[in-house]
């Protein structure tokens, strides 16, 4: 009886172990496809994209165009990348928050080497892990989260659009005909002038300047044998100033960032609060990089972030002012709302 149960006992054993093995093959499939996803390589898709703590966590920066970075798991629309970098050491502190060993003191750009190309730009508070250091320089690593719309596959292929059909042929005759009945009539409103000749405010009033022989004009009312017309010419900017009636006073930030395509193109006298002069880079989709802006406070006594973009003429004169002095300008309104921020963006126009 003994020996019948020691070779039933001696049966089971390789069975077991076999079976062991075969879960340990079938598990190794499974966790086959994850293992492979870090590896892969994307690239972002366009300037400026936010690159986040977690998915729909809070922003640490901007990635700049065409920049490759190695891709982990995806979630909730979005893939966990690794930003590897360099930054200047003089632009981090050490830390212990999080876990992580650097946090970024200003807003400041990443690098794919010292003095590299640009691979992303943090916002101030942003922390990271600590690499390597070389001179004045620092590499840094921490993993992301960015929208899987923001990032492309090198492996992605674009289907070519099919070739447009030929257009049917027709004859020289068939040609200028449509061409001669699609012409417009003549305008009766358009003229010339025929000599250097003044003009008038109101027919026999003062003249209040000229037109030379050969400018185009058009005639918008008659009186006897007056008529008055609109000549289009070019002035420099500076050497004219708005119409008091076509400037509103008395709107807010808030009301801006609020219905920023209602106030698109209009003008505002504001008082505001000068902080710095700055120059855009390429990582601020709002602006064209190598633009000045003054970093402001407005309007008083409201006093939120606002950006407004100055004109090459105006740049030596806000060069010349002290942070924290108040101006009063009129501004041409760009954006209510900027990209990231939600700061009004504005064009200087005068300071009165």
């Amino acid at each position: 009886m003994r020996e019948r149960k020691a070779q039933s006992t001696a049966v089971r054993r390789p069975l077991q172990g076999a079976h062991a093995a075969l879960l340990l093959v079938f598990l190794g499939a499974a966790l086959l496809p994850e293992a492979t996803l870090g590896a892969q390589t994307v690239t972002v898709e366009r300037d400026g994209e936010p690159l986040l703590a977690e998915p729909r966590g809070v922003r640490l920066g901007r990635f700049a165009a065409s920049v490759a970075l190695t891709a982990g798991p995806a979630r909730n629309g979005f893939t966990q990348v690794t930003l590897d970098g360099w930054i200047i050491r003089s632009s981090t502190a050490a830390t212990t928050r999080d876990g992580r060993d650097l946090a970024v003191t200003r807003e400041e750009n990443i690098r794919a080497a010292p003095n590299g190309r640009l691979v992303a730009r943090l916002v101030e508070g942003a922390l990271l892990d600590e690499v390597e250091r070389r001179g004045a320089w620092v590499r840094v690593r921490r993993t992301v989260w960015v929208a899987n719309g923001g990032l492309r596959s090198p492996t992605a292929r674009t289907t070519p659009a099919p070739a447009p059909s030929p257009a049917p042929r027709r004859d020289a005759a068939a040609t200028a005909r449509q061409d001669t009945a699609a012409a417009p009539p003549p305008d009766p409103r358009r003229a010339v002038v025929r000599r250097r000749m003044s003009l008038y405010r109101a027919p026999d009033s003062t003249a209040i300047g000229t037109l030379e022989a050969g400018v185009p004009v058009r005639i918008t009312g008659r009186a006897g044998e007056w008529v008055r017309v609109e000549a289009q010419a070019w002035v420099r900017e500076n050497e004219i100033r708005p119409s008091d009636s076509a400037i509103l006073t008395g709107v807010s930030a808030a009301e801006l960032r609020g219905a920023p395509e209602e106030f698109r193109g209009r003008l505002l006298r504001w008082t505001i609060q000068f902080l710095s002069l700055q120059t855009a880079d390429e990582l601020r989709p709002d602006f064209t990089p190598g633009q000045r802006y003054m970093l402001a406070r407005g309007p008083a006594p409201e006093y939120a972030f606002v950006y407004v973009v100055v004109p090459a003429a105006k740049v030596a004169e806000i060069e010349r002012l002290a942070p924290l002095t108040s101006l009063d300008v009129v501004a041409r309104v760009v954006n209510g709302r900027s990209a990231y921020l939600a700061n009004p963006i504005l064009e200087l126009v005068d300071m009165p």
